[in-house]
């Protein structure tokens, strides 16, 4: 397949972040515990839009280190690390070892550990500076009874932790799991898969995009992917997602992105959300990746960044997420993506990294059989997708009756793919 058409502005996605790294405007204030995510967006951005040479990379894995909690030598044996958000209770800055905690509020967390952790590997650190120990034993101590993980102690607990923590673990080598009780945390995601197959924030939460992911994620790195039942209804519920212009009244906006439960508006986080659960499956090539393209085309900001929605302000958030989805679908310029780390495939295979493979990939195929779409729907784009419509080849083989909110039976479902593959590239 020929690659995409370059639907983004690059050069100005690239200032966007670099700007966004080096200061935050007003509106970000209320992030200021959470710097270290708008680090990683902008990181992880960078490097998938290919202009990672522009970082001053010591700087920042510096200032990365100063945010990890220190254990000082006359410490219990039991004293925890991992990494804060950043300097907001006025520790000193340290960046060589990061600084010990200064106040019974200055703990690690766990989301912003995985982000710490995340920035180093892109930028191609060894993770030496690392408290690996006093890591994983904080990693482990905040894993509850059901399974599931705490951001930091006495938070809450849900899904998007335990995701956090299976990734940590990764990214520390930590092959016998000692971060965690894997058996558990498995338990604790399968518990929460609900009645449609997708996956909640929890055992009978409301299946969501979000928690989607970062279930299914956490499987894959775990290496019980295997043990996940219903695939199909998941793949079904993921491409389900996808908002088509009949949705969508008047016909604007122009649909094409995914929504992150039924009945909700576009965004275009779920870029990455939907499109990587659906890649980690093997049925990625299901989604309309040309739609998915335009939806984030008419999202972005001439002057770089891209909102969640048409009309909306950009924010480093859907500015990250939407152009990572658009790289699990191999839009040009975009540097391919690991979906279960968050990784380039670049960053991943420089560090060395080995995730736990599932020894499954059977039943991935087994996944789209059952679809009855392996192959079915195979849609290239021509030389210029902007002068012909996409030429679309279709099987004999019948398509499942997919449960959508527009779309109750296979007809239906057989005229809409045509129609909209049709239109949304004319």
């Amino acid at each position: 397949m020929p690659p995409r058409p370059p639907w983004l502005h690059h050069a100005a996605h690239a200032k966007y972040f670099l700007k966004l790294l080096e200061t935050l405007p007003e509106p970000y204030s209320s992030l200021d515990t959470n710097r270290l995510t708008v680090a990683y967006f902008c990181i992880s951005g960078l490097d998938i839009l290919g202009a990672l040479d522009q970082v001053n990379a010591t700087a920042v894995i510096n200032w990365v280190y100063a945010q990890q909690l220190r254990v000082p030598p006359d410490a219990p044996a039991d004293w925890t690390g991992g990494f804060r958000g950043a300097g907001y209770l006025g520790c000193p800055f340290a960046g060589a070892a990061g600084a010990a905690p200064s106040s019974a509020f200055d703990t690690g967390h766990l989301a912003m550990t995985y982000t710490a952790l995340a920035i180093l590997t892109i930028l191609g650190d060894d993770l030496s500076r690392v408290d690996r120990a006093a890591t994983l034993r904080h990693v482990r101590g905040l894993q509850q009874p059901d399974g599931s993980f705490c951001a930091y102690t006495g938070g809450e607990s849900d899904m998007r932790f335990v995701y956090c923590a299976a990734a940590i673990c990764t990214f520390l080598r930590d092959s016998e799991w000692r971060g965690m009780d894997a058996e558990a945390a498995t338990a604790y995601v399968l518990s929460s898969q609900s009645y449609d197959g997708a996956i909640g924030l929890g055992p009978g939460a409301e299946s969501h995009g979000g928690s989607m992911f970062t279930g299914l994620s956490a499987l894959a790195l775990l290496g019980t992917l295997g043990r996940l039942h219903r695939r199909e209804a998941i793949v079904q519920w993921c491409l389900g997602r996808q908002v088509s212009r009949s949705e969508m009244p008047g016909g604007f906006p122009p649909g094409g992105g995914f929504q992150g439960r039924p009945n909700k508006d576009e965004d275009t986080c779920y870029s990455f959300w939907i499109g990587a659960t659906l890649t980690i499956l093997g049925a990625g090539h299901l989604s309309d990746a040309d739609a998915l393209c335009g939806f984030a085309q008419c999202c972005q900001a001439a002057k770089g960044g891209v909102s969640k929605a048409i009309g909306a302000h950009p924010d480093v958030l859907h500015s990250y997420f939407a152009i990572a989805g658009l790289a699990l679908v191999g839009a040009d310029g975009l540097r391919p993506l690991d979906a279960r780390l968050g990784l380039t495939l670049r960053a991943r295979q420089a560090s060395g990294i080995q995730v736990t493979t599932d020894a499954d990939a059977a039943a991935l195929e087994a996944t789209i059989a059952a679809l009855g779409l392996g192959g079915a729907i195979a849609c290239e784009a021509p030389e210029d997708d902007r002068e012909r419509p996409m030429e679309l080849s279709t099987s004999t083989r019948a398509l499942p009756s997919f449960i959508h909110s527009n779309i109750a039976t296979k007809v239906e479902y057989e005229q809409w793919v045509r129609s909209e593959r049709t239109t949304r590239t004319q």
